[in-house]
């Protein structure tokens, strides 16, 4: 029996340490008194000091429960744990067996470091070591202020959690979030639910996680991230930006639209700069445009895209760096490089540029296209200007050619129906008879020369040839001539490089 009692007292010291082990409040002022009705209580009024395991609470008066190892304290009440929280307010609670402080107050204020927190009401429980509160509070740091409705401070990783409601204003940026964590040593705030972020460049970005620095106002978005600015849109599975220097980079999936023009541009590599007077994007890693018309679409590939904005934030220029080809269902082409100015229309190609339209091949050193939203104006192909049709579906030998230093082609209803040549025009043109019952007869080859020429096209072929200066012409035979006189020299035909769809385009020439 002495066995089993000796047992009982043994397990009831072991798992009720806290009976045993709690340390008395400390306490001191400089009047106190208890009285009868109440005899666990002490009265204490000017310059009341109490201390309990490192923690010091100073206050005008309170009345502290002995027994029950608790307090109320009231006036001028100042926290000091660590040398590093300070905690004020009004009135307080605090329990030793707990070790929880609860302050109230028309203005409570906790400061730890370099972040100062005001609120009306707050809890402070030492162990786990966190300050928490579920009324409206303001925290601010060197850089920003931080609000919202609910929280809590864990002092020993300096991290707030935020629950409800939260807000971060600077100068240049204001935040509004469902769910976010503040590192109040990194200056980071981490988001995990909904999340808006204006800046003062009037950009919006959205994002469902990511972090933003107070310190440098840099943020970073991974989850159904999209940045606006004025006319433009930018979606990624990151976005990185910084409102200082208007500097920002989308990557993955990339998505970019500008409304007003009706221009999409995609790609896994965006950078951005925001800044007025020179205010750009460029695409990398599989870049692609579409501008969207009403009849059709226009596919614009290349290494690289890059878009200059004009302050409206609408795509002003863009240009196509290196193997760049495009694709509309009226019109194809390629070249090393493109220039396309929204102003004025004109599309130039530069680096071997090629252009299909219809059953025509169009090459120059340079070319220039007037391509409005539905339709084709003009081209302007020079020097070395070269035009060739396939004359003979069924052979690889018969072909419609053009030359001269310099053309300049018409359209009508995105199709070509007449091209001038200026300086040393040369022709080679196939003369057939049209049959009803049977196919059509090869009546001979017309070769001719002059200083400027006009060809004009119907039904996609070449239908007549008038030269207006030093006209030089014969017909003959196809076996009469040789391969010479039927191919003008610089003759190559590159259909192979054709994009015959809008994925063609990211094929290389």
């Amino acid at each position: 029996m002495k066995i089993k009692i000796i047992f009982i007292f043994l397990c009831f010291i072991t798992f009720t340490p806290n009976l045993f082990s709690q340390k008395k409040i400390n306490y001191k002022a400089n009047w106190s008194e208890t009285r009868p009705s109440y005899p666990d209580e002490i009265i204490m009024v000017e310059k009341v000091e109490f201390e309990h395991e490192g923690m010091k609470m100073y206050c005008d008066s309170a009345v502290f429960n002995e027994k029950g190892n608790h307090f109320n304290a009231f006036g001028n009440i100042h926290i000091v744990q660590h040398d590093s929280l300070h905690i004020w307010g009004d009135e307080l609670y605090y329990e030793g067996i707990s070790k929880i402080a609860e302050m109230y107050g028309e203005k409570v204020i906790m400061k730890d470091n370099n972040i100062t927190l005001n609120t009306t009401y707050l809890i402070l429980e030492r162990v786990p070591n966190t300050v928490s509160y579920t009324q409206w509070a303001d925290i601010y740091d060197n850089q920003s202020t931080l609000r919202s409705k609910q929280a809590t401070y864990y002092m020993s990783d300096k991290e707030i959690r935020f629950a409800k409601d939260v807000e971060i204003k600077s100068e240049k940026t204001n935040i509004f979030s469902d769910t976010m964590t503040y590192n109040t040593n990194s200056d980071i705030a981490t988001f995990y639910g909904p999340t808006n972020i204006i800046t003062s460049d009037s950009t919006f970005i959205y994002t469902e996680l990511g972090w933003y620095s107070t310190k440098t106002e840099e943020s970073q978005s991974y989850l159904q991230s999209q940045m606006i600015n004025k006319e433009r849109l930018l979606q990624a599975d990151t976005l990185l930006y910084n409102p200082n220097t208007k500097i920002g980079e989308g990557l993955s999936n990339v998505f970019l639209e500008d409304t007003l023009q009706r221009i999409i541009l995609t790609g896994q590599r965006a950078y951005i700069n925001n800044v007025d007077s020179n205010s750009y994007t460029f695409l990398t890693q599989m870049p692609l445009l579409r501008q969207i018309n009403e009849n059709d679409t226009l596919y614009l590939h290349a290494d690289t895209l890059w878009v200059n904005h004009d302050t409206a934030m609408n795509v002003k220029e863009i240009f196509a760096y290196k193997d760049a080809k495009f694709f509309r269902t009226d019109i194809q082409g390629a070249a090393d490089s493109m220039m396309f100015e929204m102003c004025d229309s004109l599309l130039t190609m530069l680096g071997r540029p090629i252009l299909w339209s219809e059953e025509s091949q169009i090459t120059a050193d340079s070319i220039i296209m007037n391509i409005g939203k539905e339709s084709i104006y003009s081209v302007e192909m020079f020097p070395k200007a070269f035009v060739i049709q396939d004359a003979d579906s069924l052979s690889e030998t018969r072909y419609n050619q053009i030359y001269g230093k310099r053309m300049k082609g018409f359209f009508d209803k995105n199709n070509l129906y007449l091209v001038d040549v200026y300086g040393n025009a040369q022709s080679v043109y196939y003369i057939w008879e049209e049959n009803k019952d049977k196919p059509d007869e090869l009546l001979g080859i017309n070769v001719g020369k002059g200083s400027d020429m006009k060809i004009y096209i119907s039904k996609k072929k070449i239908d007549r040839i008038t030269t207006l200066t030093d006209p030089v012409f014969f017909t003959d035979d196809e076996e009469k001539l040789t391969n010479e006189e039927k191919e003008l020299k610089g003759f190559e035909w590159r259909i192979k490089e054709r994009p015959l769809n809008p994925m063609d385009v990211f094929i290389k020439r």
